[in-house]
């Protein structure tokens, strides 16, 4: 609770840095595609709500974290939204009962990884939508100056990894990865000025990042399913 709480108060007050921006437009993006409208929605680890609050814009939303002061924030800042504080494995939520659950950067810190996407196939009703994204071990591996752990689990994983994780119990609808990063290894040539500069001469800015993306050069795989 202490290591989410501080870790939430340092980096998601106020402010989103990029990343997390690109990952709320690909999100809202994919809710607005699959026609998302008054649905029972969960989002579990949800830190200070931000992501929250947008997606209550599809229907009732349902914010869990482990954090306990950033909730009472969360709660003040966004009172259209049910936040609670706890272990999404223990919390009192009720089961396939959400039309739509998202996850995002939450996976890779969690201490059982099937365990945790196996209790969201048990809160999710058949045919939901689980949106999930998660720190690409191949980019992060390959990114200088990354902070070690401050007391929190990190476990990265590749897209194979979510991919096989998922399949028991969903079907994989769409995959990629979100804004690419990375400058070690091969990514110091994919990511490197002076080939980014002619292949977007070439191809123009946003198509080669939407290519890198689906190379899976993200530095956030973003992975959408359906419930079996």
């Amino acid at each position: 609770v202490q290591i989410w709480d501080k870790w939430n108060s340092t980096y998601r007050q106020g402010r989103l840095d990029e990343p997390s921006k690109v990952r709320l437009r690909a999100i809202g993006m994919v809710m607005d595609e699959l026609k998302i409208r008054d649905a029972k929605i969960l989002e579990a680890g949800c830190g200070t709500g931000w992501l929250s609050n947008r997606l209550s814009e599809f229907g009732k939303v349902t914010g869990v974290d482990l954090g306990s002061q950033i909730i009472e924030t969360a709660q003040r800042n966004y009172p259209q939204v049910d936040f609670r504080s706890g272990d999404v494995h223990t919390l009192d939520l009720p089961a396939n009962y959400f039309d739509v659950i998202v996850t995002s950067e939450v996976l890779s810190h969690v201490p059982d990884q099937p365990a945790f996407i196996c209790r969201l196939a048990e809160l999710l009703k058949p045919g939901g939508f689980l949106l999930i994204t998660s720190q690409n071990k191949f980019v992060f591996e390959r990114t200088e100056n990354i902070s070690p752990p401050d007391g929190w689990i990190r476990q990265w994983v590749t897209m194979k990894t979510l991919k096989n994780l998922l399949r028991r119990d969903f079907l994989i609808r769409q995959s990629t990865t979100l804004e690419p990063e990375g400058h070690l290894g091969l990514l110091r040539i994919i990511n490197s000025r002076k080939v980014n500069r002619f292949c977007n001469s070439m191809l123009g800015a946003p198509r080669v990042k939407r290519l890198k993306e689906s190379a899976g050069f993200g530095q956030s795989l973003f992975v959408v399913v359906t419930k079996r």
